[in-house]
């Protein structure tokens, strides 16, 4: 038997799971056991648990939440055939600022422990991003823990000539000269920040290097959640902002969320604190000695290996250090992890298998099903039951979108081995709000003031029918692709 694992390997596995039409010698060895052990159609389709049932991205404006809309809310969930909710605190509404709740605070953590018992009463389960927003960050990441950009500065000197220039000993990471023929110079700085060395003939290049926060904050956060996103990068930046969870959990109430949440990366970094270090580590030499091949115009073939050892050791910080952490700390607590891999400059084949459940999207014309593949296949190399998807992201604009809309999509899904299905979404709303209630800016309006709510019992069910089958089944692959990484790190 061929074993395989998903570290370094980079496989797409392009199948589905069980096939149901097919003849004996492609019927999957799953199939044979349902049929050995007389499992009928009828009870298996019986057997629409939470986790088959579609769930929704649930956005909590302003997390202006109250019990008795909770539960009102809750109950039209579980009506219309929904199996979970997933709660993503937001931006409040305008006029209810005296309802707003902060994040993580007390009241905050009261209205989730309730939330999560009503849900589990009703048959419904909870996840839960972790954050306000997306992506991971908030009130307590310093600048030195924030996504950071890495600032690269260059002066040319010629013989004799001594650099006029100032530096800040404290935010400097590397200072190099180099020859037109290639040779280095590590530079050393005063306590004063100057240097005095000179080159001893020729024109030199000196490069300054240091990072800066890249400025970007946690998109639409809400109250108590607004802060710099997190560097990935950096794996002391995660330890820093897991305690901040740890503080909220450590005497959390009753019934806890299924899972936690980590959102597309939508980061805007490419540097970390540490990275010289971590570079040296991984690849066994000093970056700082090849400047110019990662910071300089020419597309040489050293160039191009420098660049590629850089972005595979970025992609090895958070697949073997920064996203572990994370998932070791949700299962301290007994969560679940969902991860949405894509847009991240790492091996999204590795990101996606770190977690639980791999979670890929799909929007209204993207709808490349290789993308979703990699989620998928990551899921099943390594034998893990659940895919799930990030579905229906402004399908068509607001109070537009049909109910056909939402199947066409999710039956691509399926057709990529996706087998639990998250809308994209539902927006908590007080009775009190008139109609059409809060509204979330990019949503199918998948909430019960659309009046495609009437008949959604009858997509949700097809969904569930789906999934039970899908959940029940295991991969049966008759091909494995290639994923060439490396090469795409050395383009």
């Amino acid at each position: 038997m061929l074993s395989l694992t998903i570290r370094n390997c980079a496989l797409i596995v392009l199948a589905l799971g069980i096939d149901l039409g097919a003849a004996d010698r492609g019927v999957s060895t799953r199939t044979r056991e349902m049929a050995s052990t007389k499992v009928s159609g009828a009870s298996l389709l019986a057997d629409r648990s939470e986790t088959a049932r579609p769930w929704t991205y649930w956005w909590w404006m302003g997390s202006a939440v109250d019990r008795t809309n909770l539960t009102r809310e809750l109950q039209r969930y579980r009506e219309a055939g929904l199996g979970g909710v997933h709660i993503i605190p937001v931006y409040g509404a305008k006029g209810f600022e005296e309802k707003f709740i902060d994040y993580l605070s007390p009241n905050w953590m009261e209205m989730l422990s309730y939330t999560v018992s009503e849900a589990e009463r009703l048959g419904l389960r909870v996840d839960l991003t972790m954050g306000s927003g997306w992506c991971f960050g908030g009130p307590r990441v310093r600048e030195q823990d924030a996504n950071a950009l890495v600032v690269s500065k260059t002066y040319e000197l010629a013989a004799g000539q001594q650099l006029t220039e100032k530096f800040d000993p404290e935010s400097i990471q590397a200072l190099a000269a180099f020859s037109p023929d290639g040779e280095c110079v590590e530079l050393t700085l005063s306590p004063e920040g100057t240097t005095k060395w000179s080159p001893p003939a020729g024109t030199w290049r000196v490069y300054a290097i240091s990072q800066k926060p890249s400025g970007q904050k946690v998109k639409r956060a809400g109250p108590g959640g607004q802060g710099h996103m997190l560097n990935l990068f950096y794996p002391e930046a995660m330890r820093r902002h897991l305690e901040w969870f740890e503080e909220a959990f450590s005497a959390f109430p009753g019934p806890r969320p299924r899972g936690v949440y980590h959102d597309s990366y939508e980061y805007r970094s490419d540097w970390a604190p540490n990275l010289f270090d971590s570079f040296e580590k991984r690849r066994g030499y000093r970056l700082q000695a090849h400047l110019p091949g990662l910071f300089g115009e020419e597309k040489t073939e050293e160039a191009a290996r420098v660049k590629t050892d850089y972005r595979e050791t970025v992609s090895d910080l958070m697949v073997e250090e920064t996203v572990p952490l994370w998932v070791e700390w949700s299962h301290r607590h007994k969560f679940l992890t969902r991860n949405e891999a894509h847009g991240s400059p790492g091996n999204w084949l590795d990101l996606y298998a770190a977690a639980d459940i791999a979670e890929t999207e799909m929007f209204a014309k993207d709808r490349n099903k290789l993308v979703s593949k990699f989620a998928s296949s990551a899921a099943h190399v390594m034998g893990k039951q659940l895919v799930a998807a990030e579905t229906g992201t402004w399908l068509k604009e607001h109070f537009t979108e049909t109910l056909a809309d939402m199947k066409y999509l999710v039956d691509d899904l399926f057709l990529s081995g996706v087998n639990h299905v998250v809308y994209h979404g539902t927006c908590y709303s007080p009775d009190e709000a008139p109609w059409p209630g809060w509204l979330f800016y990019a949503s199918f309006e998948m909430n019960p003031r659309n009046p495609i709510w009437r008949d959604v019992t009858a997509l949700n069910a097809y969904v569930a029918r789906c999934q039970t089958v899908l959940q029940a089944g295991k991969p049966d692959n008759d091909v494995l692709v290639y994923w060439p990484i490396h090469d795409l790190w050395h383009d």
